[in-house]
């Protein structure tokens, strides 16, 4: 009787092993699907941070001004600004751009998109959107100020993206054209 015996204990060990590798595989498999999800979630992440950091507006090149005639004063400002390639499109109606200058440094005029530059708007050549790798003028009117010898600052700030900050300074002896950084 006792032979019989010892081969039920293998056959019980074999189960009880088998039994204990499809537990092991399950739990490996839910441990795996759980990485990859986390993966795919971080990915997912990277990229729309990506995205939106690689989305300013930036100002390209010079900028110029115009001084008003009797004042002596800037009276316009433009500049080329572009979005880079692997940037999101930029709704310019959600845009502002904020101007400040050493003959009022505590004032601060924002610009909002316009048809024409005006006062308290902006002006830009062609439509209202800004597609990667597009580049276009703006123009800022009626910014009264500063004389030259003086000081201004161009702040961008898009819908989406971080803002574009750059301070101008004038020559003594500027009377229109190219300002230098």
């Amino acid at each position: 009787m006792w032979k019989y015996d010892e081969g039920f204990s293998g056959l019980e060990a074999a189960i009880v092993i088998i039994g204990f590798v499809v537990v092991a595989a399950v739990f490996a498999m839910s441990v795996l699907s759980s990485g990859f999800i986390a993966t795919e979630e971080s990915k997912e992440t990277t990229v729309a941070g990506y995205k939106q950091a690689s989305s300013t507006v930036y100002i390209e090149g010079a900028v110029y001004a115009s001084l008003d005639s009797g004042t002596q004063a800037l009276d316009k400002v433009w500049f080329s600004a572009g979005i880079p390639e692997t940037g999101q499109p930029q709704d310019l109606s959600k845009m502002i751009i904020v101007y400040t200058h050493s003959k009022d440094p505590n004032t601060f005029r924002t610009y909002e998109y316009g048809p024409t530059p005006s006062d308290h708007t902006f002006g830009v050549e062609g439509g209202p959107v800004m597609m990667p790798g597009d580049k276009k003028i703006f123009t800022l009117a009626e910014v009264n100020g500063p004389i030259p010898g003086g000081w201004f600052t161009i702040e961008v700030k898009p819908q989406m993206g971080a803002p574009t900050f750059v301070t101008y300074h004038l020559p003594d002896s500027f009377s229109g054209g190219s300002v230098l950084t």
